[in-house]
């Protein structure tokens, strides 16, 4: 069997699948209006005119069954409202698994068999925002902590000289913020070697720093350690054997944790009591936090509510933003594609279907950066395993190659044309239409940010 047998024998499985898939969706179809014109009872409850289906043709009513369980006046809603039975799990597969075909299908006029694109897109668009926009507001300390205190030029430079060397050892607050200011917000190269730490407990707890003695005398302040860690440093080192095999609560600590609390400080003091005997008080050490501004808590304060009201500010105007790029995004591919001469709506039905795909696929590599932390993914996965910072890499990275290749093909079956010519277009298309996108979005945070500060 010669090459074109081999080809022409493919071609033929190809299309004989095709009529087979779409026989299977005409007898499905068939399946369900038959299901639901099939009323409960013969005559109208409203008007009294006899049924011809599941809604009177005289005064419009639906052919409600009142006694059926509560549960099923909730999937009708779901059906009536968003047409969310069946049909939105069918819509969804044929959306990932082929590309392109829903929009076929509905330029085909065949409408019915599956999710209006634009209700899915508002369904989608609602739930994707209304999650985004919830979890960032948990993270809001994150985006804080990432400015947290200000340098002086001077101690930067200092810190800068081959002369900077880690000769101190105090117990510090938020220690890794200060890690990952230095790294990103100042740019001081090896960071790593100028600040270490051994945490007590949390990541963003109590920690053993070791680091230069002018950042101690520049802008750590003297405080209280909070009564949690005193009470957790206490009830660790009354152990006869304090190591990682008897940890307490079964927790995941390892040896640098065990070393910070066994080398922190504590004062031994014997005082009478009333009776007389003397009785041993523990007092901790001072410890320090990291703030070098007499008004901390109000630029704290200023600095949440800056972030409070650009994140309102993003949840407000996104949404519009995405239905704004909606026209546009139709707009270019009419452009593109004008040979064709198709109607405006089809390539506008083609737009919502890929920006609905966008929406699903966007929130892939937005897992981690929900999940592990804003500040960490900014920070080069400082506090990352090697798996997590792969993971993170992966998505973040495969997310833009994933929906060009969805777009690529989707390209090519709706429009028909060669894969090359396919090609041309659609890195054309996604080259300019994310260099449109970006532009819009810039504009639009600096008019969040002006808005803000205006205030």
């Amino acid at each position: 069997m010669n090459m074109t047998e081999a080809i022409s024998r493919l071609a033929a499985r190809i299309k004989e699948r095709k009529l087979r898939l779409r026989r299977h969706i005409e007898l499905a179809r068939l399946r369900r209006i038959r299901k639901k014109n099939v009323p409960q009872y013969t005559y109208c409850k409203n008007c009294g005119t006899r049924l011809e289906g599941m809604y009177c043709h005289h005064c419009g009513q639906y052919a409600l069954d009142t006694e059926q369980p509560f549960w099923k006046y909730v999937r009708q809603y779901f059906e009536n409202v968003y047409q969310f039975d069946t049909k939105v799990w069918r819509t969804l597969w044929y959306m990932f698994t082929r590309p392109g075909f829903l929009t076929a299908e509905f330029n085909a006029g065949k409408i019915n068999s599956y999710v209006h694109p634009f209700r899915l897109y508002m369904c989608i668009s609602v739930v994707f925002f209304a999650v985004v926009f919830m979890l960032t507001g948990d993270r809001v300390g994150d985006l804080n902590s990432m400015n947290t205190g200000h340098l002086k030029r001077r101690i930067v430079q200092q810190l800068e000289q081959p002369a900077a060397l880690a000769d101190t050892t105090v117990y510090l607050y938020q220690a890794p913020d200060l890690v990952k200011v230095l790294s990103m917000h100042y740019g001081i190269a090896d960071v790593d070697s100028l600040v270490r730490y051994q945490l007590v407990d949390t990541p963003y707890g109590l920690a053993r720093t070791t680091l230069p003695r002018l950042l101690v005398d520049s802008c750590f302040l003297h405080v209280n350690i909070d009564s949690q860690d005193w009470d957790f440093i206490r009830q660790t080192r009354a152990m006869e054997h304090l190591n990682i095999e008897n940890w307490i609560d079964g927790k995941d600590y390892g040896p640098d944790n065990v070393a910070a609390i066994r080398a922190f400080p504590v004062d031994s003091l014997h005082v009478a009591t009333t009776d007389g005997r003397d009785s041993l008080v523990l007092r901790p050490a001072r410890v320090y936090v990291w703030n070098d501004t007499k008004n901390a808590e109000v630029a704290t304060l200023q600095r949440e509510q800056f972030t409070n009201d650009f994140l309102n500010g993003l949840s407000k105007w996104t949404p519009f933003y995405m239905m704004f790029l909606l026209p546009l995004f139709a707009f270019m591919l009419k452009v593109l594609y004008y040979r064709k001469h198709m109607p405006y709506m089809w390539h506008f039905v083609h737009a919502i279907h890929l920006n609905t795909v966008f929406l699903i696929l966007l929130s892939i590599p937005l897992v981690p950066l929900f999940a592990y932390g804003i500040d960490d993914i900014l920070s080069g996965g400082e506090t990352l395993s090697y798996v997590q910072r792969k993971f993170a890499a992966t998505t973040i990275a495969g997310f833009p190659i994933a929906m060009f290749l969805y777009m690529f093909v989707s390209f090519h079956v709706v429009y028909r044309q060669g894969w090359i010519k396919t090609l041309v277009k659609s890195v054309l298309f996604f080259a300019t239409f994310t260099a449109i996108a970006l532009l819009v979005a810039a504009l639009l945070l600096l008019w969040l940010v002006v808005t803000i500060d205006a205030r």
